[in-house]
């Protein structure tokens, strides 16, 4: 029996890796008769509308604030915790009040990415709630570090000992624009990374196979519904499908809404690593503008290409690293090539790495031509069958269903 409909605001800021996912659940909750909200950047007003939702506008345009302040589009953690403390605190302020105007008359509200006003938002306007994480590091464990330490496979305790740093510079740098916005409607002070990334009402949408559960966590306390998979109305362009048809399978390479240092290196290098050895080339311009310069006769530039029908028809997928391509890319059971740049990206290129599912990964801002020809070989090397296995999991998986079901629960509970 199909529940009473709920208005449910999806809340979500970032780039298009944040906000598509949250496109997948509207499109699950409008399949189950509900009405969802999209709260997001602004920049994404024309697409969410034009797939027949309804839309708020939350923060501002993040490839602009980019743009402005491009100190976290680098490997430097120092940089990436400076420019975010710039973001959060022009904005926490600005989330919180789009965020209570949006959820007038709402049932629910779902949250992700970098919108950590919505949390306290709930609490203030007491409504049912839950966030959906895109990567299993943002939450401390044993086995991995805090997100903004690129290095992985250290020893546990030390992953430990830099999570509690963690906690408490976080709470330093960002906790104090978050209880001024509390404290302006009645509500008490928190500790900033244990109440936006710890408390309960998390859900990972992640594959547990690939991204299993951290010894250190209590049973359950996370649980796990699968990647979040949009149903792209987009379609290949005629040419690009013909291209693709006339030929061996090409190299895809894209970094998404990277842009910066990394991605002016590896652009350039794309031609040295690739042009001599006879594979065709598709270059995913994204936000860094890949593809500008001269390019061998032959290769695609393309500039928004959806990923679903893309992948499978190439022979690699070289990128960041970043949740949705790396969902896409194990969906379509494609060996992939990680180069990652920040954040999650440096999880999710070890996991990989670990599942047999990609080779050790270079970062971006440091790996050479020669390297990102022989990283590209080595993918094209590995047994083809945990990506098989994990390509067909991913392929019955239904993550959107999961978190529906897990939130008509909730609000009718």
């Amino acid at each position: 029996m199909t529940p009473a409909p709920l208005r449910v605001v999806l809340a979500t800021v970032g780039s298009r890796g944040d906000v598509q996912p949250m496109l997948a659940l509207a499109q699950a909750l409008a399949a189950r008769g509900h009405v969802p909200v999209l709260a997001a950047p602004p920049n994404c007003e024309a697409w969410i509308r034009s797939l027949g939702f309804e839309f708020a506008p939350v923060g501002r345009d993040i490839q602009a604030f980019l743009a402005e302040d491009a100190g976290i589009m680098t490997g430097n953690p120092l940089k990436q915790a400076t420019a975010s403390v710039r973001y959060f605190t022009d904005q926490i302020p600005q989330h919180f009040a789009s965020l209570k105007q949006a959820c007038e008359g709402a049932d629910a509200l779902l949250w992700a990415g970098l919108a950590v006003a919505a949390p306290s938002v709930a609490e203030h306007l007491r409504l049912p709630t839950f966030a959906v994480f895109y990567s299993t590091c943002m939450v401390p464990g044993q086995l991995h570090p805090p997100p903004t330490i690129p290095w992985h496979g250290m020893p546990g305790w030390i992953n430990r000992a830099l999570w509690r740093v963690h906690r408490r510079v976080s709470h330093w740098l960002i906790g104090k624009p978050l209880n001024i916005a509390r404290a302006t409607v009645g509500l008490p002070a928190v500790r900033f990374h244990e109440h936006v990334f710890e408390s309960d009402g998390r859900v990972f949408a992640v594959d547990e196979g690939v991204f299993p559960a951290d010894p250190g966590w209590a049973p359950g306390r996370f649980p796990y519904a699968n990647f979040l998979y949009f149903d792209d109305p987009a379609v290949l362009d005629a040419e690009l499908d013909a291209w693709l048809a006339d030929g061996e399978p090409p190299v895809f390479v894209g970094f998404g809404s990277m842009s910066g240092h990394g991605t002016d290196r590896v652009g350039r290098m794309i031609v040295e690593a690739l042009a001599g050895t006879g594979k065709r080339c598709i270059v995913g311009a994204g936000w860094a503008g890949l593809g500008e310069g001269a390019l061998p006769p032959g290769w695609r530039v393309v500039r928004d290409a959806p990923h679903a029908q893309l992948f499978p028809r190439v022979a690699a997928v070289v990128h960041h690293g970043g949740s949705g391509t790396t969902a896409q890319a194990l969906r379509a059971g494609v060996p992939q090539v990680i180069l990652p740049l920040l954040l999650d990206q440096y999880h999710h290129a070890h996991r990989l790495f670990l599942a047999g599912l990609a080779p050790k990964a270079v970062p971006m801002e440091r790996v050479t031509a020669k390297g990102l020809g022989d990283a590209i070989d080595a993918a094209l090397a590995l047994p083809s069958g945990p990506r098989k296995a994990v390509a067909e999991r991913l392929r019955a998986s239904d993550g959107r269903g999961q978190i529906v079901q897990r939130l008509e629960a909730l609000c009718s509970g």
